[in-house]
């Protein structure tokens, strides 16, 4: 019998609905609807368009029941991370989201750890330390002693927040949460402690419930709170044999490197190299570190085709395998290619500035972003290995990035390791396999990877290491130019 589960998978940059039907042990995907998201600037302020996300939604939904009927099943969200949403006390909107990129959480930090020391924060919540995680968000509000703050009677992070547009319940989801640095993964709750100590608002937190929940209905469809953070969705779609140690790489405008563990792991190595512990998907714990990703990239090609070069994908890449290897060296992590802009000029700063030459032609530039991330994986790959005690030999991508198989490549070769990608659409697939799982049509998420490598092994390749010599030394001397 056929099954169809819908889901909404919204990025930085796009979003969609796609239906996944299962039957005869394998899921196949159908797009509903594709729709643009991202940044508008009102009077300085970078904002969300919920309106017009939600609507996209609906729409998506309005699609999917008049294409399968009752044969669909039940609908479940994931979005990017750490971004959110204030309620008044009759449940109204305040504000649209802002966003992560938003300059508001500068100097954010320092106003933190004058009141609780890094060291604190980073024991009661065992995440990364970003400028844009929600606590320094909350931080600026209450610094700023924001109206909207004042006002509000409840918070939901993005997905909750479209949740209950659905569904009129108000529920956090805890795979999103834990990407808050207000979260506690040793106890699996809020961590109020650490809000008192820095005077933000401790009342505003919906309920926490585990991926995989229903939390209500949109018209008579069940909605699943899946693992709501699109890279929990992506790791839970990681088809890992059984006994396979790897890791994992969900790639995209971010690109996150990490590996699942059973529980948290929080000290001061893990604190030093600024990884983090947060909530996946069937009470596991994804270890990894938050990397610059596609992003530069993207952003290269944006503003070059604003200039009128029209760049596809594919020639960016064959300009980049044309350029010399190993001319320039950046850190594509560094915050200078953080916010939107003009990256090649500020990847020719960056190399001035450490004392390099300047790349010139648009082939370099590109050689040097690519070589950039891939040596960034390295490293960090490296560290992965010595945090968490294990010799991870295989690289699995994942994620819309993994078409990039210029990239794909290098990171084989600057990693030593062998990567296998796919599947392509992993936050969907994941989104959906979480739906089964929850309503009961899976009894396992070990169910679940069978059922992905079924249906989707024609997209899985492979990339062997090359060039060893050549990428160690690279590596060492990206080290020496980035003070890594």
């Amino acid at each position: 019998m056929k099954k169809h589960y819908l889901a909404v998978d919204l990025g930085a940059s796009s979003g969609r609905t796609m239906v996944g039907t299962f039957e005869d042990g394998k899921l196949s995907l159908k797009e509903m609807n594709r729709f643009w998201n991202g940044p508008t600037e009102v009077r300085g302020t970078l904002l969300w368009d919920f309106v017009h996300l939600f609507r996209n939604i609906k729409e998506g939904i309005a699609l999917a029941k008049k294409e399968f009927g009752n044969g669909l099943v039940s609908m479940g969200i994931d979005t990017w991370g750490v971004d959110f949403g204030l309620f008044d006390a009759d449940g109204t909107l305040l504000r649209n989201p802002v966003h992560y990129r938003d300059s508001r959480t500068e100097g954010m930090f320092e106003k933190v750890f004058e009141r609780v020391p890094k060291e604190e924060v980073f024991a009661q919540t065992g995440l990364q330390f970003m400028e844009l995680n929600t606590l320094y968000q909350l931080m600026s509000l209450s610094q700023a002693d924001s109206f909207q703050y004042r006002a509000a009677a409840k918070m939901l992070f993005v997905p909750d927040l479209l949740n209950y547009w659905l569904t009129g319940n108000m529920k956090a989801e805890r795979s999103f949460a834990s990407t808050s640095q207000f979260y506690n993964p040793a106890t699996k709750d809020w961590a109020f402690d650490l809000l008192e100590k820095l005077g933000i608002r401790t009342d505003l937190f919906a309920e926490l419930v585990d991926p995989g929940t229903v939390v209500g209905d949109a018209d008579g469809l069940p909605v699943v709170a899946v693992g709501s953070h699109d890279t929990a969705s992506a790791f839970a779609a990681v088809p890992v044999a059984e006994g396979e140690h790897c890791a994992f790489l969900s790639s995209g405008t971010w690109s996150l490197l990490g590996t699942e563990l059973p529980e948290p792991v929080i000290n001061d190595d893990v604190l030093a190299a600024n990884f983090t512990n947060e909530v996946g998907v069937c009470d596991t714990i994804r270890f990894l570190k938050n990397l610059s990703g596609l992003w530069i990239i993207q952003e290269l090609r944006r503003v070059w085709n604003e200039e009128g070069f029209d760049y596809s994908w594919q020639a960016m890449e064959h300009m980049a395998l044309e350029a010399k290897p190993f001319e320039f060296f950046v850190d594509p992590s560094d915050d200078v290619f953080l916010a939107p802009g003009d990256m090649a000029t500020r990847i020719q700063d960056y190399c001035e500035r450490t004392g390099q030459a300047r790349p010139e032609t648009h082939a370099q530039i590109l050689r040097t972003a690519y070589e950039g991330l891939a040596l960034l994986y390295a490293s960090a790959y490296e560290t992965l290995d010595k945090l968490t005690g294990r010799t991870l030999g295989t690289l699995r991508i994942v994620g819309g990035g993994c078409k990039d198989t210029l990239l794909d490549q290098l990171a084989a070769n600057a990693t030593g390791r062998k990567v296998i990608t796919g599947p392509i659409e992993a936050t969907a697939t994941g989104n959906l396999i979480m739906q089964m799982l929850a309503m009961g049509d899976i009894q396992s998420l070990e169910e679940g990877c069978e059922i992905i490598r079924n249906s989707f092994a024609e997209e899985t390749k492979i990339f062997e290491p090359q060039e060893q010599a050549a990428w160690r030394d690279a590596l060492d001397k990206w080290r020496t130019i980035n003070n890594k």
